[in-house]
């Protein structure tokens, strides 16, 4: 840019200079041509003489004006080679800027990319998550419910057993102290009442404890009844 001033600036200077030259030239060449017509008829040969050199000197002035032409246009030349020397080094600059974006796009692409994975397993785990939490949940449920229903069934299974107890067995009746001084029932009552029972051992009265499928530890008396001890009495 700097070269394409200076160029222009002395090329306006030289054509101003062209200017004001021609024009001192014609304002000379109009006197002398007023001068030269009284002197026409009596000196002929003198104005020969002058205008030989004029037409030199106007030659010399086109000559001199071609040279100064002649290194404008070279410069001109060179001006426009160092442009497209210029453009020529831009548009690799321009490229390595195409390439430099392109590469950004593909940068950004690839991050949001990376960003859109990393949010789908973020979701991926809370959903999992959510998931286990959730089948936790339903385990807890399922296993307390067992445990209702274990417990249910085990209460009735309780309650029918101690009703077959009941069923089974005859209460004590109370009795007084005499009673308990009452003899015993003789073997065969004894072996026909305890049928299959254990018969365990005899307690601190001498009478003979049975012991029943249950647990139940009992003695028959002079009747041939089944009387069961107590937990504190049981041998």
């Amino acid at each position: 840019m700097k070269k394409l001033i200076q160029l222009l600036t002395v090329l306006f200077l030289t054509t101003s200079l062209i200017t004001v030259s021609a024009q001192s030239e014609k304002k000379e060449a109009k006197p002398k041509k007023e001068k030269a017509e009284p002197k026409a008829k009596k000196e002929p040969k003198e104005k020969v003489e002058k205008k030989e050199p004029k037409a030199k000197n106007e030659k010399k002035d086109k000559d001199d004006s071609k040279e100064k032409k002649e290194p404008k246009a070279k410069k001109e030349v060179k001006d426009k080679e160092d442009s497209k020397e210029k453009k020529e080094k831009s548009e690799p600059k321009a490229k390595k800027e195409s390439k430099e974006k392109s590469e950004g796009s593909k940068g950004k692409e690839k991050a949001n990319e990376v960003k859109n994975k990393g949010k789908e397993k973020a979701e991926d785990a809370k959903n999992k998550g959510k998931e286990k939490a959730e089948d936790a949940k339903n385990k807890g449920k399922e296993k307390a419910e067992d445990a209702k229903s274990k417990n249910k069934v085990e209460k009735i299974e309780r309650k029918e057993s101690k009703a077959a107890d009941k069923d089974n067995t005859i209460k004590p009746e109370r009795k007084t102290k005499v009673a308990d001084k009452e003899t015993e029932a003789d073997n065969a009552t004894k072996r026909k009442v305890a049928g299959e029972d254990k018969n365990i051992g005899k307690d601190d009265k001498g009478r003979t404890i049975f012991e029943g499928p249950r647990g139940g530890q009992y003695y028959i008396n002079s009747n041939g009844n089944k009387t069961y001890l107590k937990a504190d009495n049981k041998l």
